[in-house]
């Protein structure tokens, strides 16, 4: 068939499948349902035309859909892979880590006992051999992608429920094909298969698939951050990712390509959208999209064109074995929710599914493109004998018409029926207030609208009654008065700052001053709020905002290595991406203050948001405090942060400007573009790279200790160059009791606690602590613990007994805050004994 017949066809079906949608929508039906029907009819209709005695005119039009070549390389090399990586690259990855368990479970356990029941049942009710009847099993067992997505957001699913259906249908694939290729391999090699290789073959395709994914998709991120300041170059990365991935893995590495591209995608959709501009990522996702419903709208159209002759040699004797297969298939899905589920919800290794979800996950497990591509595989190996080919054709086709026009076109109702397509109490009860302001909105700007145009106050009153009579209905509607209460009020008050927050984070303005691994870190701790406040309310959502300045495995780590090892890079590092992680996080913190004024006081009541501005008010409170300790110590760096985040607030407002005025007419496109350039140049240029210095200590530093106040300028140099750094987060200890004595400590900046028995003192900058145990020359009577991010000097145990040898005024001071402090203490154990 020629290219330009090809293309002429394609375009055709693309114009078909544009023209379904409104037709779906009028007929209720899923597009994907709608589409299979299409494709159906306009098969059939073509081949009757082409072979039809009554009239030749139509032949040439016929013969250009009866002759398409399509394949099963059509579906699995053109079609899917785009469509794998769009539906990983836009899940919720933080959200899916929650339900891994599950939908492993659905995808690898529930492949293999969906095999087994297929094919078992499938052999006792027809004639093939049980290697055929397996065959059929792996060809059947896998949910397809493209009819899953798309018909699971078009019916506007609850969230968890399309998150779990979206994740089995994305990995089974890898599964069934591994399962498919060891069972078309044993019955090429009659019976020559060694046992226990399929399992090789499986877990071998997905360790492989899932490291080349993760390896790609980490290079791809590079090259988009390598790239940000060219739009066109990222967009064509990311589009072109999922084939090379794909076939590389495919036919090269000879790995699961569809885990290698949904491994991919997952890892964009976790890292990429910090690497784009705002605007950037807005076109990608749109493009994504765009290219996933072109091929999900082929995949069906093309998909349904070959029904027609897969099912040539149906026979009525074929409808027993298709309805014992679609019966073994449902039974093995509800084998895995209901019989396995609970079993793993009782160990807490996955979180509660209701049994209205596991139903619908049942029912709704289409076939689609990939069931159909890999009986295509099958009839077009000549390898394998003709009836072979017959059974697998029919049984194969049969199964996923069902699958679409029985369960596919049901899946509704059963939703409905099940009532999952209700919101929630408290969002029912939300809603009734949501509504009642954006109504109430809406019917003042109506009024003001018509005032300022002069338009007529008989019809402006006609439509505004419209809404004045829903706002009747809302207020008259009792029936979810008491479904929300005080505390559930409150959460919906922390989830909608948090993610209020998340939105903040990537607003123009924001977008560029974060580091892209502080930005993913910054996610992290937000989907850690959300999950926190759900659960817990205040108190969870408090300890999620303090998780970021807590004392972390690798802050120890790298704290050891400047400590023992005196690796100072690392560390300030750190420290740095800390201190700019905090001056973000406080931005934002400012603007939901005037977020929570501006926009939920209406929604939420006075007393809820009273709460909420107490509750954002401690969050700034520590955010305050922390930075307080860091600007004390880089006074420098700090200025150079703030200047560059002013900077990026210019940039981002000079490129606004040049885009009002061109929007606005007021300047042409190529004025705008020189405009453009010459800010984006001013910008590049002025970009500097500035670090923490961890060994920065200096003689005016030590005069800030009042201990230091009567050493000389050339003995507070000497002091100077014998001070180690020691730096501490949140509840890192210091010290505990009975340690050894390795010197004393004072506090540049930050705060420690010390544990003297039950009693409990608390020392700031400028103070120092652990002389009694040098003094004494005796362990650490007491523990000491860091209560914030803590910069403390220590003059080492030789050097403060040298220091003391030769300045005896200096001991002596230090020998009177000891005794007084030893006093303290015998008091307190006095007090404690006498309670």
């Amino acid at each position: 068939m020629p290219v330009s017949d090809i293309v002429l066809t394609i375009s055709a079906l693309l114009i078909v499948i544009a023209c379904t949608q409104p037709l779906a929508r009028r007929t209720g039906l899923p597009f994907t349902v709608v589409l299979g029907f299409i494709g159906v009819i306009i098969a059939s209709g073509a081949s009757w035309l082409l072979h039809t005695r009554l009239t030749d005119q139509f032949n040439e039009v016929a013969a250009l859909v009866v002759n398409i070549p399509v394949s099963s390389a059509t579906f699995l090399d053109v079609l899917l892979p785009i469509l794998l990586f769009q539906g990983a690259i836009t899940i919720d990855v933080r959200r899916l880590a929650k339900d891994t368990v599950p939908v492993i479970f659905l995808a690898v356990l529930g492949v293999f006992v969906a095999i087994a029941l297929i094919g078992g049942a499938v052999s006792l009710v027809s004639s093939a051999p049980l290697v055929v009847c397996l065959l059929f099993g792996a060809i059947v067992a896998t949910t397809d992608p493209s009819a899953v997505i798309s018909l699971f957001r078009d019916l506007g699913a609850p969230e968890r429920l399309t998150r779990l259906v979206e994740g089995e249908s994305l990995l089974n694939d890898a599964t069934a094909i591994a399962a498919f290729g060891a069972f078309l391999t044993l019955i090429i090699s009659g019976g020559g298969y060694e046992s226990g290789l399929l399992v090789q073959q499986l877990g071998f395709a997905f360790l492989g698939g899932i490291i080349t994914g993760t390896i790609c998709g980490r290079i791809a991120i590079s090259l988009i951050s390598w790239l940000s300041s060219f739009r066109s170059a990222q967009l064509t990365i990311t589009v072109a990712l999922p084939f090379v991935i794909y076939i590389l893995a495919k036919n090269y590495i000879e790995i699961s390509g569809v885990v290698a591209v949904v491994t991919s995608g997952l890892v964009l959709s976790a890292m990429a959208r910090p690497r784009f501009e705002p605007e950037t990522f807005k076109f990608f996702q749109e493009t994504l999209e765009q290219l996933a419903w072109w091929a999900t709208g082929l995949v069906f159209i093309l998909a349904a064109l070959v029904v027609p002759d897969l099912l040539s040699d149906f026979a009525f004797a074929d409808l027993l074995i298709i309805l014992t297969a679609v019966i073994a298939a449902l039974v093995a899905r509800a084998l895995i929710l209901f019989g396995f589920f609970p079993f793993l919800t009782a160990l807490k290794i996955t979180q509660p599914v209701d049994n209205p979800t596991k139903t619908v996950i049942v029912w709704g497990g289409l076939r689609g493109a990939v069931t159909l591509a890999l009986a295509l595989s099958v009839t077009e190996n000549p390898l394998i004998d003709r009836e072979t080919q017959r059974f697998i054709a029919i049984q194969a086709t049969g199964f996923a018409l069902f699958t679409l026009l029985i369960q596919g076109t049901t899946l509704t109702a059963l939703m409905k029926w099940l009532k999952l397509d209700q919101l929630a109490p408290i969002e029912r009860a939300f809603r009734v207030q949501v509504l009642t302001q954006s109504l109430s909105t809406v019917q003042s700007s109506l009024n003001s609208f018509a005032s300022r145009f002069q338009l007529d106050p008989k019809l402006t009153r006609q439509t505004a009654e419209q809404y004045i009579n829903r706002l009747s209905r809302i207020a008259d509607d009792k029936s979810y008065e008491h479904e929300i209460n005080d505390n559930d009020r409150l959460i919906i008050g922390l989830v909608a700052l948090t993610n209020q927050e998340k939105s903040l984070l990537f607003d123009q303005r924001i977008s560029g001053i974060l580091r892209h691994d502080l930005v993913d870190r910054y996610l992290l701790v937000i989907e850690d709020m959300i999950d926190a406040s759900r659960e817990s309310g205040r108190e969870g959502y408090i300890s999620a905002a303090k998780k970021p300045y807590r004392h972390s495995t690798r802050f120890k780590l790298l704290s050891w290595a400047h400590t023992h090892l005196d690796f100072n890079r690392p560390i300030a590092s750190h420290i740095g991406k800390h201190f700019h992680f905090l001056l973000i996080n406080r931005i934002l913190v400012l603007e939901l203050k005037s977020f929570l004024d501006r926009r939920l006081q209406s929604l939420l009541g006075t007393q809820t948001v009273t709460l909420l501005q107490e509750i954002l008010d401690q969050r700034l409170g520590s955010i305050e405090r922390h930075l307080a300790a860091l600007r004390l110590q880089y006074p420098k760096f700090a200025r150079t942060l703030d200047r560059r985040i002013l900077e990026r607030i210019a940039y981002r407002d000079e490129l606004e400007q040049i885009k009002n005025l061109r929007e606005a007419g007021i300047i042409s496109i190529d004025l705008a573009r020189s405009l453009t350039s010459e800010a984006n140049f001013f910008h590049a240029t002025r970009r500097s790279q500035t670090h923490v210095d961890i060994k920065a200590k200096t003689v005016e530093l030590l005069t800030s200790f009042p201990v230091f106040k009567d050493l000389d300028i050339s003995e507070l140099t000497q002091v100077t160059k014998e001070l180690q750094t020691r730096v501490l987060a949140d509840g890192a200890y210091v010290f505990k009791k009975g340690d050894r004595a390795d010197g004393l400590y004072f506090i540049e900046s930050g705060a420690v606690e010390i544990s003297v028995g039950e009693d409990i003192h608390r020392l700031g900058h400028g103070d120092f602590f652990g002389e009694m145990a040098l003094l004494n020359e005796t362990s650490r009577s007491a523990s000491v613990k860091s209560i914030s991010y803590s910069h403390l000097l220590l003059l080492e145990k030789d050097t403060f007994h040298e220091l003391a040898r030769t300045h005896p005024d200096w001991r002596s001071s230090l020998s009177e805050v000891a005794t007084k402090r030893n006093s303290m203490n015998r008091e307190t154990k006095t007090d404690l004994k006498t309670d």
